[in-house]
């Protein structure tokens, strides 16, 4: 019979190496082999019809099946001798049988080869059900395995039995189901032996036969009796589940574990040899699976790939893009993940060898103290680590903050033991309150920046952010805008709910944004139902298929909250609908009741209800434990828990065994997640809450030596503050207010003076009006450290409402100093200058010092002539060493004659000199305090003003009150000092250039100091001295104001970093940048600013902004615009107040414009030869009794314009090339080219175009060392019209 295209030979002589080989002979059957070819043989002397069909089946079945089956390639059938035979290609390889009875005489062959054979069978069948075909007969002996690039193939080989499915579905399929059934009833066999847990007997020569030489045939096998499976401690547990499962269905066990296919048997064995680390862990019977408890991961992070591409995306952004810091913004339900997402940032960071600093807010916790928490846990992580090459960290700590480290030592103790060794012994670490705040902000900054390096990037996260408070947010804020600040990523996660505002968070956000920093944006959701199956398949380590009806109940029943997933889990575990088999070595679960388990939709309630099943004690101490915060250690719990009823050496385990917790080292515990705090805080009846937490208060209290209070002394007070309730008597109300004063003062000294308003706020609501007679000392020390913490933090509603109370109660003068001296800041800080000047005429009044009532000439003139004649006869050395001012009562009137003084600029100008000089009259008469030293300050400042231009006074009052600052340690006093000597006076005397690093030596000691308008003000200073007076490269100009004016907008200035972005919006102009600082900066136009400016009396501004316009159109030849600007801002005059440089520098360009027009405009060429010559005549007072080296290029400049002017060719010419040499000499790059071009015009007008072009050339490569592209391409126009 021939159903096939293949014949073979005919009959015939045929050589020895051409006849077929007899490989395997039964009584029905012969198999031989010829070279590729296979022939199958039936023995029988009259085969049956039957017989002969099965044959032609075979081949049917070969060929309906599709090529990439691996299966016998039946190629006809025909008769082979007389007898009927199939023919067909020869498989190599060996059989299952060889292949095992291989593997257990070498003993070697191990788990992952077995498993990649497992896998090679099994993906045969499930090739073969795919093809809806049934193999029928699976047995070692029909299974032949070859190895193929390092894996294996299985060939399926006796065909014989296979069964074709129909597609009739008439029946339901049970026909197609029952079938199936089989081959995996048979697949648990065949896995089970491949896996050495059965033995098969077999009489097939092919057992003794060459492992590559034939093909074996179908043979049976018996399973030894009453073993139902034959796995050994050791064995994987997820292995063994797949085979149990397959096994157990032949005995028809019903369960919900249950293979439907093939396919599912195949994923499985793929996803165990993918993840050998965790399915192929060997059983290990341990505490846990001997008393049935899950030991669920706390930790576990799965799924989230995209987010996770965006998080490494994100920090290869920052060390790419010249180390620009960008914010992770990452939201997201409570328990969804938001937390294990951020801890994927560890593989980068430490393949860069970076940092990582985390910091979580509480709701409970003091959230101004989380961002010096966060701090020193770093530092004692990298003390513990101790991790190499630190000496770079610890050499850039110490160049960056350097005695501000030990500002920070109190709030950061870390910090001191890392830097033990490494700081000069005599740095200041005292910190002044008010001044404090700005001083451990800017101070974190540094710190931050000195991290953070190209070479050892840096992430810092702050988790839970919708619980910090304004504070925190500003300093964060600080972190991310600040400058110095690079090769960091800000990783912040917050919660998405209604209940919780997000305003605070997107104002944050936004204003970050504004400031030219990145922010990106992660919403996380559930996770998928896929991933919740492999967080089980691994957590359970049972293949994903069998997880697969648990993970899809407890997704429906947790919504995905990944949370509340691992919280369910746990919950069926103690309620033994999930539980370890012993017998089966499996974990195992009721999935009907699971189903049917009532679950609460809130994670926080179905943990609480969780919490209710543990015995009494363990509730107690998780109740407890709430209590005590986010984190704790193992006394506190001691100190508060009643004595010999609570083990807490039993407590703790179980509750970190059972996920509640979580121990951090060193004896420290934290909550497992807030979520898990909230619910055992849940247990705690809200009527009881009060007496519960003052009971755990005074425990502590008592239970505390007093030498060790201040280290528990907050969580004492939170606890004790709220049972405050339960207070009966006046002596317990005065005891908890001293504590609340004790922890306000601590909170004070770390710089958390949010949390200290809190403290002393409780305190204050204690005091009663019969405790300032029992308790006084009590009472004002309350009152008095109230106030100036709600001062530090801008609380002004709080403020109002207490401040009078201590000037009403206390029983002398000096007692209200303190509340004096905060409310005239007050005052200040909300812009009632009047308001500080009356308020410090009072005091000043009370302390026996005249104030003067009404100004006028003759007081003028009294004040300074008295002055003058105290210091005629004092030479400078005199007065540096005058002895110290001692009457407190002296001191305290020089201290709001101060206050006065600062105010008094600006509301009463007449006044502040007048100040000035009963200051400095106190000091010469009385000693001197560290305010002296701002006092001969402003009093040389007012003597180079334009009231006197006593240059050399001025400048002698300055080096004495540098000296004085020197002489006293007033370190506080330098942002104001040097904004006052270096920016008015010394202009006068020394090189611009001197004064540059001194403003910026201010800028940093004011940041050091707190004195944040004085400390920006020097930024300013520097600006327009760099622009206007040293003509530094714009370039550079344009890279420092930009900082500036960030600084600014980091430090609340608008006012000052306005006046930056007009000294910025020059250097863009005549760079020839069409860009807008003001519209990058403050989204506004220089327009709107001058008539904002205008319409709010802000003179200095107006005339700020005009100069500007004046100098750049003066530069850029539009020499018109420049003369209306001109005459426009004599609507805003000058005034007899301090000279900044570009009030120099605009003087000097009225003269030049004047000289220009004297020449052009014939009608009004006296008026403009008047106000040059006026001009000429006042730079050559300067330059006389001033600085030859900032007024000689000038003067020699209008004096050429002026012999230009007059016809005087030979003196113009000798002046100009003066004014050339002395620029040139002076640095003042943009000024000799100024002189270059003036002569220039000069030769032009004289015919001479030869020389005209020489010194056009010469003012082109000046211009083009300044940097100002614009007046390159002006001076380059010109230069093309002489040469046509």
């Amino acid at each position: 019979m021939s159903l096939g295209g293949y014949r073979s030979p005919p009959a015939g002589p045929t050589s020895s190496s051409t006849q077929p080989t007899l490989v395997y002979q039964s009584a029905s059957t012969a198999v031989y082999r010829l070279e590729d070819i296979g022939i199958k043989v039936l023995l029988a002397e009259n085969p049956t019809e039957q017989q002969v069909l099965q044959l032609v089946h075979e081949q049917n079945v070969s060929s309906y099946l599709p090529p990439t089956c691996q299966k016998r390639h039946v190629i006809d059938v025909k008769g082979f001798k007389g007898d009927p035979a199939i023919h067909f290609t020869w498989v190599n390889g060996s059989t299952l049988t060889k292949w095992l009875h291989t593997a257990r005489r070498r003993g070697d062959v191990n788990i992952t080869v077995r498993l990649r054979a497992a896998i090679a069978i099994v993906k045969t069948l499930a090739d073969f059900h795919k093809a809806k075909v049934v193999y029928n007969n699976l047995s070692p002996d029909n299974i032949v395995l070859d190895t193929f690039d390092g894996s294996y193939i299985a060939t399926f080989i006796d065909l014989s039995k296979a069964i074709i499915l129909s597609n009739d579905t008439s029946n339901g399929g049970q026909v197609e189901k029952n079938a199936v059934e089989m081959d995996l009833q048979a697949l648990g066999r065949i896995l089970n032996a491949l896996f050495d847990g059965e033995r098969f007997d077999s009489n097939s020569s092919a057992d003794e036969s060459d492992d590559t030489s034939t093909e074996g045939e179908e043979h049976s096998y018996r399973r030894k009796r009453n073993k139902r499976q034959a796995q050994v401690e050791g064995f994987p547990t997820c292995l063994n589940a797949v085979i149990s499962t397959l096994l157990l269905r032949k005995e028809g066990e019903e369960t919900s574990e249950k293979y439907g296919n093939v396919k599912d048997v195949l994923s499985d064995l793929q996803v165990i040899a993918t993840n050998p680390q965790i399915f192929l862990k060997a059983l290990k019977v341990d505490d846990f699976t001997l008393h049935n408890r899950l030991n669920a991961p706390v930790d576990a992070f799965y799924g989230r790939q995209s987010e996770v591409s965006l998080l490494y995306h994100a920090f290869d952004s920052v060390n790419k893009h010249e180390g620009q810091p960008m914010v992770l913004s990452i939201s997201g339900s409570p328990g969804s993940g938001k937390t294990f997402l951020v801890n994927q940032i560890r593989k980068p960071l430490q393949e860069a060898n970076g940092y990582l600093i985390r910091g979580k807010f509480d709701r409970r916790a003091r959230p101004d103290s989380i961002i010096f928490l966060a701090l020193d846990d770093f530092f004692a992580r990298l003390i513990d680590e101790r991790r190499k090459n630190v000496q770079d960290l610890i050499q850039r700590i110490r160049h960056a903050v350097g005695p501000g480290c030990r500002v920070l030592m109190n709030s950061i103790p870390n910090l001191h033991r890392f830097m033990e060794g490494h700081l000069d012994d005599n740095s200041d670490g005292a910190v002044g309150s008010s001044a404090s705040e700005h001083r451990w902000k800017y101070l974190l900054c540094k710190l931050v920046a000195a991290v953070s390096s190209k070479n050892e990037p840096l992430a810092i996260f702050f988790d839970d952010l919708q619980w910090a408070d304004e504070t925190s947010l500003e300093v964060i804020s600080m972190m991310i805008t600040e400058p110095d600040i690079k090769y960091c990523l800000f990783l912040c996660t917050h919660r998405i709910e209604d209940k919780i505002p997000q305003h605070r968070m997107k104002r944050m956000f936004q204003t970050i944004q504004e400031q030219g920093v990145s922010v990106m944006s992660i919403k996380i959701g559930a996770i998928a139902k896929d991933t919740v199956n492999t967080m089980l398949s691994e957590t359970l380590c049972l293949p994903p298929s069998l997880c697969s009806p648990l993970s899809s109940t407890i997704h429906n029943r947790t919504g995905g909250i990944i949370l509340f997933v691992m919280n369910f889990l746990r919950s069926l575990n103690e309620d033994g609908l999930l539980w370890f088999n012993l017998s089966t070595r499996r974990w195992e679960y009721d999935i009907v009741g699971i189903q049917q388990k009532e679950v609460s939709a809130d994670v926080v309630q179905h943990m609480s209800q969780r919490m209710t099943r543990l015995p009494r004690s363990m509730q107690f101490g998780l109740k407890l434990c709430s209590c005590l915060g986010a984190s704790f250690d193992v006394n506190a719990l001691r100190k508060g828990g009643p004595a010999n009823e609570f083990d807490v050496e039993e407590f703790l385990p179980f509750s970190v065994e059972s996920g509640f917790l979580r121990e951090d080292g060193q004896r420290r515990y934290s909550w497992a997640h807030d979520q898990v705090q909230q619910a055992a805080y849940a247990l705690i009846p809200v009527g009881k809450r009060e007496s519960f937490h003052l009971l755990l208060g005074s425990r502590m209290f008592m239970r505390t030596p007093a030498e060790e209070l201040t280290k528990t002394i907050f969580t004492i007070v939170v606890n004790m503050n709220q049972g405050i309730g339960q207070l009966k008597t006046m002596a317990q109300f005065h005891e908890v207010a001293r504590l609340n004063l004790k922890a306000g003062k601590k909170a004070m000294t770390l710089s958390s003076f949010d949390s200290a308003a809190k403290y002393l706020l409780v305190g204050v609501s204690l005091i009663k009006e019969e405790s300032w007679n029992s308790e006084y000392e009590l009472s004002l020390g309350l009152y008095d450290t109230v106030c100036e913490a709600l001062f530090v933090i801008g609380d002004w509603e709080n403020l109002l409402s207490n401040i009078q109370e201590p000037i009403r109660m206390a029983r002398c003068f000096a007692d209200k100093l303190n509340t004096y001296h905060t409310l005239v800041r007050y005052l200040k800080a909300t812009g009632d200058l009047r308001g500080v000047i009356e308020k410090c005429k009072h005091v000043v009044s009370e302390l026996s010092d005249d104030f003067p009532d009404q100004i006028d000439e003759a007081l003028f003139r009294e004040e300074t002539r008295r002055v003058e004649q105290l210091l005629k006869d004092k030479s400078e050395a005199e007065l540096i060493s005058l002895p110290k001012m001692t009457d407190e009562r002296k001191i305290a009137s020089m201290q709001f004659l101060n206050h006065a003084l600062s105010s008094a600029y600006a509301a009463e100008p007449m006044l502040a000199p007048i100040l000035t000089c009963r200051m400095v009259s106190l000091s010469v008469e009385c000693g001197v305090c560290e305010i002296s030293a701002t006092a001969f300050a402003a009093y040389g400042s007012w003597l180079v003003s334009a009231y006197k231009s006593d240059f050399e006074g001025g400048y002698r009052m300055g080096h004495v009150a540098i000296e004085l600052k020197n002489r006293l340690r007033y370190e506080e006093g330098i942002p104001r000092i040097h904004a006052i000597v270096y920016g008015f006076i010394n202009i006068w005397k020394t090189p611009f250039q001197a004064a540059l690093p001194k403003h910026l030596e201010a800028y940093d000691a004011g940041n050091f100091s707190g004195d944040v308008e004085f400390t920006l003000s020097n930024l300013y200073m520097h600006g327009v001295n760099s622009l206007y007076g040293c003509g530094d490269n714009l370039r550079d100009v344009d890279s420092t104001t930009r900082v500036f004016i960030r600084r600014c907008k980091q430090s609340g200035q608008s006012f000052l970093g306005k006046f930056i972005c007009v000294i910025h919006e020059v250097a863009l102009k005549l760079m020839g940048s069409s860009e807008k600082s003001y519209a990058s900066f403050y989204d506004t136009t220089e327009e709107r600013m001058f008539i904002d400016g205008r319409e709010q009396s802000k003179i200095s501004l107006c005339r700020f902004i005009l100069f500007k316009r004046k100098y750049v159109a003066f530069f850029l030849g539009q020499m018109h615009a420049a003369a209306d600007f001109f005459e426009l801002g004599l609507s805003f005059p000058i005034g007899g107040n301090g000279r900044l440089v570009n009030i120099i520098v605009g003087v000097f360009i009225d003269g030049l414009i004047a000289f220009y027009y004297a020449r052009k405009r014939r009608s009004d060429e006296n008026r403009w030869t008047e106000i040059g010559n006026g001009v000429l005549a006042l730079m050559e007072v300067w330059a006389k009794e001033g600085s030859d080296w900032n007024f000689s290029n000038k003067l020699f400049l209008l004096q050429a314009e002026c012999f230009f002017l007059r016809g005087d060719e030979r003196a113009a010419l000798q002046k100009y090339n003066a004014s050339i040499k002395s620029a040139q000499d002076h640095r003042f790059v943009h000024e000799e080219g100024l002189a270059h071009e003036r002569l220039a015009s000069f030769h032009d007008h004289y015919g001479r175009r030869s020389e005209a072009l020489t010194c056009f050339n010469a003012a082109k490569r000046c211009y083009e060392h300044w940097g100002a592209q614009a007046v390159v391409q002006r001076v380059e126009r010109t230069i093309a019209k002489l040469q046509r």
